[in-house]
């Protein structure tokens, strides 16, 4: 394999035999592939490359580019999200020879044998819509994926038995783009809860598991994760039209980090696959191992759920029990003196959500903490980087256990808000950030 990246600093214990892959990095592309990477150390170490094709079955859209991913540890599946609508699902354990590669499509099921070589292959394909793919969500248990569709759409794939469960429209006819999905245990999480939770686990009339849809317009809907009946659906902010991302945080820990990777199942590294071109427009979402870091502690705000919401001005934080019942009124709201354009929660050694991370439009990029949204410390792309920002570069920036990835054209950097596994490196003096370039070569082949 060609080796497609420069600088970093190389380290003599990636060149190790019993080296352990302790982190990775995930990056979906133009083509519909999908590449993982060994990101342990401050050189990247391509490891994998998932192929958009499936032998001998032709699927329409399987090369369109892929605009978000998903991952579920518990049984090593990960999800693709692609602008045609197709959502591709890979058992990350190693296959060949014969297989069986499955497309479903509303009602309908094919069943295709395949041959192939050996690593990772696609093994089911759902296709509900043939809108974009905007936010994909495992269930905690990884039978089930949430998918929210440009258009609105909100489906529920289930791959164990192979079926679309529903298809809903939760933006009342607006169209409004999906921006974020989430599943949320209404029974699991009424053991330790406060009143108004245990209330509505209690109530016949809301559904043990319930799936979260924010569209772009503020209207946030509350969907029965089984039968695809909307349960509830308002608007958080009637003078929002412009969220970006939520967050579910349940006894302080957010449902943000699903794609943790655990190390006892991590693959091993002698398994790679071609390279195809580095892309220079291509949605990125970092899917890393935990490492256990930072030092902050988030104020005490009871045990009962809470839903976080960011909009490009403002950030709303709500009782998830009221919430699911119909009631929008906030329990914070903070404005913003910038226009945002992406955000990440943070959290501390003990898994718990502990701070929020804004992106501004400006370049600015602030730690705020939790509950009360205080500013705790601010640096810039400039100061860090000596980046300016460019629009869209939201698009392209993931965040797993205090460090940030993101794309500038034909530049990758990572920056790291942590000293160590237990300190927290604050950004006016600590932040640490290393920049790979890639190749000029690679660029003039696009």
């Amino acid at each position: 394999m060609k080796w497609p990246l420069t600088g970093g600093v190389p380290s003599e214990m990636s060149l190790k035999e019993d080296h352990a892959v302790e982190r990775i990095y995930v990056a979906g592309y133009q083509d519909g592939s999908v590449r993982i990477w060994d990101a342990t150390f401050p050189i990247l170490m391509p490891m994998f490359v998932l192929d958009a094709k499936v032998p001998d079955v032709i699927l329409d859209g399987a090369n369109a580019s892929v605009s978000s991913l998903a991952f579920c540890s518990l049984n090593m599946t990960f999800a693709v999200g692609t602008t045609s609508g197709l959502v591709r699902m890979y058992k990350l354990q190693e296959n060949s020879g014969d297989s069986s590669f499955h497309f479903v499509s509303g009602s309908k099921q094919e069943v295709h044998a395949v041959h192939h070589g050996r690593g990772f292959h696609c093994n089911i394909a759902f296709m509900a819509s043939n809108s974009p793919v905007r936010s994909l969500r495992f269930t905690s248990s990884g039978e089930a994926l949430a998918v929210g569709y440009q258009n609105g759409q909100v489906a529920m794939f289930d791959a164990s038995q192979l079926s679309v469960m529903f298809s809903v429209d939760c933006t009342s006819g607006t169209n409004s783009p999906v921006v974020s999905v989430s599943n949320y245990s209404i029974g699991a999480s009424a053991a330790k809860a406060g009143p108004p939770q245990k209330e509505i686990a209690t109530s016949a009339k809301f559904p043990t598991d319930v799936v979260l849809s924010l569209s772009k317009d503020a209207r946030l809907t509350v969907v029965d994760s089984t039968s695809g009946l909307i349960i509830n659906s308002l608007l958080l902010d009637e003078k929002q039209s412009s969220a970006l991302l939520m967050y579910v945080i349940i006894d302080g820990a957010s449902d943000e980090e699903q794609a943790q990777l655990p190390e006892d199942k991590l693959p091993c590294q002698s398994q790679t696959g071609k390279e195809e071109h580095v892309l220079d427009q291509k949605q990125v979402h970092g899917a890393e191992t935990n490492k256990k870091n930072a030092s902050l502690h988030p104020q005490s705000g009871g045990s009962d759920s809470l839903l976080l919401v960011c909009f490009e001005d403002v950030v709303l934080l709500f009782s998830l029990a009221s919430m699911i019942q119909g009631s929008n009124k906030h329990l914070h709201k903070t404005k913003l003196t910038k226009k945002c354009c992406w955000s990440a929660i943070f959290k501390n050694k003990d898994d718990k959500a502990c701070g929020l991370i804004l992106f501004y439009q400006t370049g600015i990029i602030e730690l705020r903490s939790l509950p009360s949204l205080d500013i705790l410390a601010e640096s810039s792309l400039m100061e860090l980087l000596r980046w300016s920002y460019k629009t869209g570069m939201g698009k392209t920036m993931s965040s797993s256990n205090g460090q940030i990835a993101l794309v500038n054209g034909s530049e990758f950097a990572i920056i790291s808000l942590i000293d160590s596994e237990n300190d927290f490196r604050g950004f006016q003096n600590h932040c640490h950030a290393f920049m790979i370039r890639y190749l000029q070569q690679q660029l003039k082949q696009l």
